[in-house]
């Protein structure tokens, strides 16, 4: 028996299983489903980051490793990952930032054109006088308050995000201490306990085991 139940649990183990998708746009993303011992999200995020690192190898550019997502194992169902990724050079990384500065004074620009149009047509100021300068000043102020607030929301998201990535780390922590429990019960040999009756008849005593 105690054979039997080690095999099946060998059998089961597995190893984590990574497969990568593309996303579009030079963007990829790693999905792994964990083995039979992978309580916790762990090993398939090291093994999605083993497959990330031979899949970029292969093209030639270092991964540049986006958002990661875990979920420790539960009842019927084992534990997972997800990163998103790129696979960059230096040159790739330098060229993005670039589109970025641009798409972000590009967007500037645009709210800048917006807010002379609604000082001037909806608010009936005439362009180049005091009033109008005012109006563009103040929707401008509105304008970068409310992309502050728009940040910090997101990190706060992100926040929230990790506390509950630390939580699940904290639960599978404890299915794994649950489910060695488990193996030991299975694997711990049996004991049988040994009942001793004696039974007196005069001067003479009798005992059985059993």
């Amino acid at each position: 028996m105690k054979f039997l139940a080690m095999s099946v649990l060998i059998v089961l183990s597995g190893q984590a299983i990574a497969d990568i998708f593309p996303q579009g746009d030079s963007n990829y993303q790693c999905q792994t489903t964990g083995g039979f011992f992978d309580f916790s999200p762990n090993g398939a995020i090291a093994a999605c980051r083993q497959e990330i690192d031979e899949f970029c190898k292969n093209k030639g550019a270092p991964p540049i490793i986006g958002k990661i997502t875990g979920a420790p194992s539960g009842p019927a169902r084992y534990a997972k990952a997800e990163i998103s990724f790129q696979c960059m050079t230096a040159a790739d990384v330098g060229l993005r930032q670039q589109k970025m500065v641009e798409a972000e004074n590009q967007q500037v620009r645009a709210e800048v054109e917006n807010s002379k149009r609604m000082c001037q047509q909806d608010f009936g100021f005439v362009p180049n006088t005091p009033e109008f300068g005012n109006c563009l000043l103040e929707l401008q102020k509105q304008y970068f308050a409310n992309r502050r607030v728009a940040q910090e929301v997101a990190a706060q998201k992100e926040m929230t995000e990790a506390q509950l990535a630390q939580k699940r780390q904290s639960d599978a922590d404890q299915a794994t201490m649950n489910a060695i429990q488990s193996i030991n019960k299975i694997t711990a040999p049996s004991t049988s306990t040994v009942r001793t009756n004696c039974t007196t008849y005069g001067s003479n005593t009798s005992c059985t085991s059993r």
